[in-house]
C-alpha cells in the first residue's frame, strides 16, 4: 500500500481546517443566543425615528402650464357646404355702426323670390369689416399680390352657395367667405384670385356678360383677414 506523500497530507489538513471553520461560523452564533451576531450591531441609537404619520411626504414643486395666448379675432373665413361651425374667435375686430339701407337686386330677397339677380350687395357702400378696392397706383394697390371679383353678398349661406355653384358650373373658381360685421354674418361670393388687377378687371367683364351681375374688384388677402 502506497503511503501518502507530504503534499497530500498538507492538502487534507487544509480541507479539514476549512470544514471546521465553516461549522464554527454556523453553530457558534446559534449557541450564543437566539439573535445572530450581525443583528446585535443594530441598536436603537443608530436607527432613525419613524415618521409621525407613518409615511414620508415629499413636496415636489410643479411648473404651472402657461396660459394659451388669446386668439386674435378673425373677421373673415372661407366656408363651404362641409363647414358646420364657425371658429369661436370669429367676431368683428372693430364693430362700426352702419345705417341700414334698402335691399337691392341680388340680395336674399331676390334669391328667395326666384327672380334672376341683376346686381349684388357689393354695389352698395362696403359693409363693416370690408374695404373697397384701392385705385390703381395707390400704395395699397401696388403692394397687393392678388385680386378677386366679388359677385354677391348675402345674409344666408345657402343663397351664397347657390350663386357659387352657378358660377362654378361655368368652370370659374368661385368660393364663399363668411364675414363678421356688426350687422351679423354675411357671405360673400368671390371669383379668383388673379395675379394682377388688369386680369381681375377682365374677369369682371366676362362674368358680367355671362351672369348679368355687376361684380367688383377687391384685393385678395387669403382665407383669413
Amino acid at each position: 500500500m502506497q503511503q501518502p506523500t507530504s503534499d497530500s497530507r498538507l492538502k487534507q489538513r487544509l480541507v479539514g481546517a476549512a470544514v471546521l471553520i465553516s461549522l464554527a461560523v454556523i453553530f457558534i452564533p446559534m449557541m450564543l443566543g437566539s439573535r445572530g451576531g450581525y443583528e446585535r450591531l443594530i441598536t436603537s441609537s443608530n436607527v432613525p425615528p419613524p415618521p409621525e404619520d407613518g409615511r414620508r411626504v415629499v413636496e415636489i414643486p410643479l411648473h404651472e402650464v402657461p396660459p394659451r395666448p388669446e386668439e386674435k379675432p378673425v373677421t373673415t373665413v372661407v366656408v363651404d357646404e362641409y363647414t358646420r361651425e364657425l371658429p369661436d374667435n370669429f367676431v368683428p375686430a372693430q364693430p362700426v355702426q352702419v345705417q341700414e339701407k334698402p335691399a337691392v337686386a341680388g340680395s336674399d330677397s331676390a334669391e328667395k323670390s326666384g327672380s334672376p339677380a341683376r346686381g349684388n350687395l357689393s354695389e352698395k357702400p362696403p359693409s363693416a369689416g370690408e374695404k373697397p378696392a384701392e385705385p390703381a397706383g395707390s400704395g395699397v394697390a401696388d403692394r397687393t399680390r392678388a385680386w378677386v371679383v366679388q359677385m354677391g353678398s348675402f345674409s344666408e349661406q345657402a343663397n351664397a352657395m347657390a350663386l357659387r355653384d352657378r358660377i362654378r358650373s361655368r368652370e370659374y373658381p368661385a368660393y364663399v367667405e363668411a364675414v363678421a360685421t356688426n350687422r351679423g354674418t354675411i357671405y360673400r361670393v368671390r371669383v379668383g384670385p388673379e395675379r394682377s388687377r388688369a386680369n381681375a378687371e377682365a374677369l369682371q367683364a366676362k362674368l358680367r356678360k355671362i351672369f348679368n351681375l355687376n361684380g367688383m374688384v377687391f384685393p385678395h388677402k387669403g382665407k383669413k383677414q
